[in-house]
């Protein structure tokens, strides 16, 4: 177990009140602001309200990319970014939906990622989401193989937890600004050796392709805590079968929207992981970064590697 002393409470939980702030100088809803329809999901584990984009033609084939929101109230964080993802979803081809935390569940709209009572198959809001996606799945009859998660923050940590919890049903994850999977928290431990990620999968045990975005000045999810995240996830690729290492087997660099080091980590022809470190955005910038108009082209790199990745038979890593 790796210690962070430095992180005296759950990430998902420190009050995020100049978020707030930030996003109310984003004003109403933009006017280009792609259409939208809010439902409802219920299941065994409870309901939540979720907002759906479906690209315009036949769905048939379609990949589905589920975004987690982070901390601060969902409605305000999505309506104000004027859903900017859901352009590469028309770009690219991919049915998009954003599930929404009930404040009744956490009341600073966190996903409970950090709980014990939330990081199973089969239990609270993992299951609630996953449900979610296999409902969506069956609905508009999408691409099985074609399945992703991701998220920032609470988003990011509980990316972690369906990518551990459901990898049958997960092709890859984008665990941002998030935390490793089931870290203690108090205070802030994580298991670095991946044995936690494989007893959660079970008999599904697999390597998951992951996507990890982490800044260097981000003072609520602290830059330790991201390597720890691709340290635990490597681990638990090599408890899998697949020999990646940790250094990555090339390092490249972006500029836009923001200068960033990007770290990838093949093994063959497959890229298991990716690494950016983007240099400039805090904490709330950075989760502007990947929902507002001025991100898409980090958002691209997101989704671009996300698309790559297919579910493999024999629980392999790359499809």
């Amino acid at each position: 177990m790796t210690r962070f002393a430095h992180a005296r409470r759950p990430l998902s939980v420190v009050v995020l009140t100049l978020l707030v702030g930030a996003l109310a100088l984003l004003g109403a809803p933009h006017a280009g602001a792609a259409e939208v329809e809010r439902r409802t999901y219920s299941g065994a584990t409870g309901a939540r309200d979720y907002y759906l984009h479906v690209p315009a033609g036949p769905t048939a084939g379609k990949p589905l990319m589920i975004y987690l929101h982070g901390c601060t109230e969902p409605e305000r964080q999505l309506a104000g970014t004027g859903f900017a993802l859901t352009r590469l979803a028309d770009e690219l081809g991919f049915v998009l939906a954003y599930p929404l935390q009930d404040r009744a569940a956490n009341e600073r709209w966190c996903w409970n990622w950090y709980d014990t009572a939330h990081q199973r198959r089969g239990d609270g809001e993992a299951a609630l989401i996953a449900g979610l996606t296999t409902a969506l799945a069956e609905e508009f009859g999408l691409d099985r193989s074609r399945v992703y998660v991701g998220g920032y923050s609470a988003g990011g940590g509980m990316s972690t937890v369906l990518g551990a919890g459901y990898p049958d049903l997960y092709a890859a994850i984008a665990p941002m600004a998030g935390g490793p999977y089931a870290p203690s928290t108090r205070p802030m431990l994580a298991d670095l050796t991946g044995a936690s990620i494989v007893d959660a999968m079970g008999e599904r045990a697999r390597p998951m392709p992951a996507l990890f975005l982490q800044d260097l000045a981000d003072q609520t999810s602290v830059y330790p805590l991201g390597r720890a995240n691709l340290a635990q996830w490597l681990a638990a690729g090599r408890r899998a079968g697949l020999p990646v290492a940790n250094t990555p087997s090339a390092v490249t660099t972006r500029t836009d929207p923001v200068p960033t080091t990007v770290e990838h980590y093949r093994v063959g022809d497959c890229e298991i992981a990716r690494f950016l470190t983007p240099v400039g955005p805090d904490h709330i910038a950075g989760g502007l970064m990947m929902q507002s108009e001025w991100g898409l082209p980090m958002q691209r790199e997101m989704m671009d590697f996300l698309l790559s990745h297919r579910l493999a038979p024999g629980h392999t890593a790359c499809g």
